[in-house]
């Protein structure tokens, strides 16, 4: 039997209990079940953080690698999914966490990386960040504003704006609170590796 472990972490227990049920009724068949962990658990294969508005997919789901040492040895690491869901419907919020879960359905070598991933499976369909957009989404979240992005990227102000609202675009988010949120995340453990799906 497949067996998803997922931990929902955030203050607000109805969300939890609400997220956990619609990941149950999207994932529960024949031979699968849903395991639920709490919050300072250590072992999950999916993460929804509320108060950061991301999910994180752990790279154990598409290795198959039980411990986090093996994790670590990975050339990317965790996939980071916007999931702003404060001003979506219900429906929409199905939708994405459908999604969502269709994607640790690979098993893949632990040689693979993120942009191999993407190449060689369904993800490729899914609009992806360029380079450009998920550099200034890391400057965003370190704070830093477009005039130094500019200087930095050696790129004028007209195009860092127009790049950050392709990236906006990209993830869904309409309001530049949650997207600053999503900006700081990533740029606290992203490494450089542009490991954010637009789902």
């Amino acid at each position: 039997m497949e067996v998803l472990i997922v931990r929902v972490a955030g203050g607000d227990a109805y969300y939890k209990l609400g997220i956990s049920s619609l990941i149950i009724n999207q994932w529960k068949g024949k031979n699968k079940k849903v395991r639920i962990v709490p919050d300072d658990a250590k072992t999950y294969h999916l993460s929804f953080d509320f108060d950061e508005e991301v999910v994180v997919i752990h790279a154990t789901y598409f290795t198959g690698a039980s411990h986090a040492s093996q994790l670590t040895k990975l050339p990317w690491g965790n996939i980071y999914v916007p999931f702003n869901c404060r001003r979506s419907t219900l429906a929409q919020i199905e939708g994405k966490i459908s999604r969502i879960l269709a994607i640790p359905d690979w098993k893949i070598p632990n040689d693979f990386d993120l942009i191999n991933i993407i190449a060689h499976n369904d993800l490729k369909r899914y609009q992806q960040l360029s380079p450009s957009e998920f550099m200034i989404i890391t400057f965003i979240g370190q704070g830093i504003d477009c005039n130094l992005i500019s200087k930095k990227m050696d790129r004028s102000i007209k195009t860092v704006r127009t790049h950050y609202r392709s990236a906006c675009r990209k993830l869904g988010f309409d309001n530049q609170a949650d997207f600053f949120r999503f900006a700081k995340y990533i740029s606290k453990n992203s490494q450089g590796v542009i490991n954010a799906l637009c789902l």
